[in-house]
């Protein structure tokens, strides 16, 4: 590919500046509404890894609870994009799609489900960064919490009550 301007982003630590940068670039991709609703549960049940064992019960509970439930792999950008722009609830387990946070208004519930031994504090300090509502989630057990690579892939046993008391 040849092309006249190639901009690449930084992995390096998020901040207002990056956060505002990202805001910026994806504006022209801002469609007017989103018909996904106000509170979203973003699903991973068809991804290879990180999946909700749980999830036809915590579904169960979140749909009675006027949830939709979205696969961010079958929406385009600007979908995703109204989709985040629009909510005011979302729940999630760990994942890349909560990087759309970034799109969030001020103020937005979060709750993020994680497995007891990959806690990564990525999507708080996104959260942070957009005065968010966001409110981690784990199943209580034995032992600390860690952040083992080898647990990336485990898939999460969500903590239903909590998660339902958080909302």
């Amino acid at each position: 590919f040849a092309c006249e301007q190639l901009t690449v982003p930084s992995q390096g630590p998020l901040t207002p500046t990056t956060v505002h940068a990202i805001e910026e670039f994806t504006e022209p991709l801002r469609p007017g509404s989103s018909s996904f609703g106000e509170r979203l549960y973003v699903s991973r049940d068809q991804a290879r890894r990180r999946r909700v064992a749980n999830e036809p019960e915590l579904w169960a509970e979140l749909a009675t609870r006027g949830f939709v439930k979205l696969h961010l792999e079958e929406l385009t950008w600007p979908q995703q994009i109204a989709a985040f722009r629009e909510a005011k609830v979302i729940v999630a387990p760990h994942g890349a799609g909560l990087a759309n946070l970034v799109f969030c208004e001020a103020g937005v519930k979060v709750v993020e489900v994680f497995h007891r031994s990959y806690v990564n504090g990525c999507y708080w300090q996104l959260a942070a960064l957009k005065a968010l509502d966001y409110l981690p989630v784990v199943l209580p057990g034995p032992g600390p919490l860690a952040q083992m690579l080898s647990a990336n892939r485990s898939d999460i046993e969500a903590d239903i009550a909590q998660i339902l008391r958080a909302l």
